[in-house]
């Protein structure tokens, strides 16, 4: 494990500065704590406004406790207890499933008024668990299950929950993965279950009324859909057994679904992978050694509207995959060691200096720098969170194999590996 000084790099794109950095600035003040309540024995937060600072990790202990942690000061909050699963609204509402395995609701909790409350589908016997609030924090997107590859897709509208389930008959639906946009619609992707290896996965978006099939590709698998800030929505689909990066503009449409001729394949001649938006213009993606001038693996950025690529940086490891982190502030680099599942995680800086490399599984990024990332004990049975700063590293706590998410950022990971 190694430390580094703090970076800052600037580079002109397009005469846009894209910031490339690691140094960790000034976050704001935790302006409402939470408070242990005696009277009960999962909610312990203050029925005041909480108002969280612009960098704050949540996650679940390996004890069920929600906690709020503050990288800045390196102190904790918890903020509930018996928690399963979980996701942070923007207005700081938190929609929860329970340890208890004997209770399959799922409740939301509003720390304004210290109110718990539970989340009602058609079949409220099933499993719940929550997937991603709107960005308006208006609805919930959330699963429901009888059986494992047997799943239901909601979205909750704060008085009652709405079946969004395309009508195509297949109701094997094992997985989904979701992602609103910032004008009020979800796209999902649905993955089916062992017994349905035939059907490929599929891409829909759910207007607020219509579920409608984006991409019309019977065929080939879909996924990867993602918003644009000013939604536009970029998604992965299979033809001829290759895989195609498009870009709809979120507005045409034909007959009432997505116009398929409106689809802007996103720089074929260069096979795309790892895709980011960077922002409305620009996109961030991969591109392999044998597609590039320099013949070694590339991170690029792609200007949508010339159809050029503005600025390139050479990955520096021949079998790592990298991908720019989300608003592009560094480049991130990782490859399977000789252990599988095992796998190392390296920061570089533009010249492709490692200024960081650890043993780690799924890692994420805040906002102001600060790298949180997970890792299994010396025994390989306890899962570890994990942040580096910049320049130090330290162990956060013990956590469950539960979802961890800062709290201004729409992605989450969780310690699925080591």
């Amino acid at each position: 494990m190694t430390k580094s000084k703090n970076i800052f790099v600037k580079r002109k794109i397009n005469n846009q500065s894209l910031t490339l950095t690691l140094t960790i600035v000034s976050i704001l003040v935790l302006h409402s704590m939470f408070v242990m309540s005696k009277d009960d024995k999962e909610l312990v937060s203050d029925p005041n406004t909480v108002t969280t600072a612009q960098d704050m990790l949540a996650y679940v202990t390996d004890t069920s406790e929600l906690i709020l942690y503050d990288p800045h000061e390196r102190t904790e909050i918890t903020l509930l207890r018996n928690v399963s699963n979980f996701i942070i609204a923007p207005d700081n509402r938190i929609a929860f499933t329970k340890s208890d395995e004997t209770d399959n609701t799922l409740y939301v909790f509003d720390p304004s008024t210290n109110n718990v409350f539970p989340i009602i589908s058609e079949n409220p016997t099933a499993n719940h668990y929550p997937l991603a609030w709107s960005p308006n924090g208006l609805y919930l997107a959330f699963g429901s299950y009888d059986e494992i590859n047997d799943h239901t897709l909601y979205v909750w509208d704060g008085e009652k929950s709405n079946n969004i389930m395309p009508l195509n008959n297949l109701d094997t639906a094992s997985n989904f993965y979701v992602d609103w946009s910032y004008d009020g619609r979800i796209a999902f992707t649905i993955v089916y279950g062992w017994s349905n290896l035939d059907v490929p996965s599929e891409i829909y978006i759910w207007d607020g009324n219509v579920t409608m099939n984006l991409s019309q590709n019977p065929d080939g698998n879909d996924g990867g859909a993602n918003w644009s800030r000013n939604n536009q929505l970029m998604f992965r689909s299979v033809h001829d057994n290759e895989s195609r990066v498009y870009i709809w503009d979120g507005m045409s449409f034909d007959d009432s679904s997505p116009n398929i001729e409106a689809f802007i394949r996103l720089a074929p001649e260069l096979n795309p992978t790892y895709t980011t938006w960077i922002n409305n213009e620009l996109v961030g993606f991969t591109i392999d050694a044998n597609m590039t001038n320099s013949g070694k693996k590339e991170v690029v950025i792609w200007d949508l509207e010339r159809g050029a690529i503005t600025n390139s940086f050479t990955v520096s490891s021949e079998n790592a995959w990298s991908r720019l982190a989300e608003g592009g502030e560094v480049i991130l680099s990782s490859h399977l060691a000789s252990g599988i599942p095992s796998v190392y995680l390296d920061v570089e800086d533009i010249e492709g200096n490692i200024l960081f490399s650890t043993h780690a599984g799924e890692f994420s990024w805040s906002a102001d720098g600060y790298l949180a990332y997970c890792g299994i004990d010396e025994e390989g049975r306890t899962r570890i969170l994990s942040i580096w700063d910049g320049e130090e590293t330290w162990v956060v706590d013990h956590i469950s194999y539960t979802p961890i998410r800062w709290n201004n950022r729409r992605g989450t990971f969780s310690c699925n590996n080591g």
